[in-house]
């Protein structure tokens, strides 16, 4: 076991969701766990693999609110943190106690996962909106053939990754405008073509930006004209 095994109870700490996207939902039936009446599961068509210890976690509490501190704190990563509870025996009680708290939080996310199909749609654009950020990112990275970022300390490879970000983040934000613009002009229309390939457009999209072209910085007083930029889209 190790970080990914724990990082969804360990997100549910700080009120954060993990919801990871299940490609084999068959898989996942290996992965859900009851509480102490097993007897009430015996008409499920779903049967649960084990049980969990919640008395354990109750034990325990004011260890994982120690770990849960130490991490709100930032006193150390959540990597490094699990790797060294990780390295703890496996009869350790605050380390079973950690894994024991994040099948009921998993279990918990399973179930309404495979209910609610909503939500796996949900999922799936996440993932895919974070992927295309990624894909920026890394779009970013590779101008002028890099691959990878650049510096020869960790502070100028700190710099180089932040300008990175700032950059997206500059392509995000515009591209938001754009198609916040255009689609204030296609609703009065009711040309629903026209706002159904609006809202399918990402605003993580690059591929009509030239990132070796004349980068321009604006103040208030000559803000970036968005009509002249939308003047020659037009819809059929």
């Amino acid at each position: 076991m190790g970080e990914i095994e724990v990082a969804i109870g360990i997100l549910h700490w700080f009120g954060m969701n993990l919801a990871p996207r299940f490609t084999n939902l068959h898989a996942q039936l290996k992965h859900l766990y009851r509480g102490p009446d097993q007897e009430g599961y015996a008409d499920f068509l779903i049967q649960p693999v084990g049980q969990i210890d919640r008395h354990l976690i109750a034990v325990e509490k004011s260890n994982l609110d120690h770990i849960a501190a130490t991490l709100g704190l930032k006193e150390m990563s959540q990597s490094v943190l699990v790797r060294k509870i990780c390295t703890l025996s496996g009869h350790h009680r605050t380390r079973k106690a950690l894994f024991e708290y994040d099948k009921l939080i998993r279990t918990i996310y399973t179930l309404r996962y495979l209910r609610n199909p909503q939500l796996q749609r949900d999922v799936h654009r996440w993932e895919n909106r974070i992927e295309s950020y990624h894909q920026l990112r890394s779009t970013i990275a590779q101008v002028n053939g890099k691959k990878e970022l650049t510096g020869r300390t960790d502070l100028d490879v700190d710099i180089s990754n932040q300008c990175g970000r700032l950059i997206a983040n500059v392509v995000i934000a515009c591209n938001s405008m754009l198609l916040s613009r255009l689609l204030g002009r296609c609703m009065p229309t009711g040309n629903d073509k026209a706002l159904d390939l609006v809202r399918r457009i990402s605003p993580a999209a690059w591929q009509h930006l030239h990132f070796l072209g004349h980068y321009a910085f604006r103040d208030k007083r000559n803000p970036l004209d968005l009509e002249a930029v939308l003047a020659g889209i037009g819809w059929e």
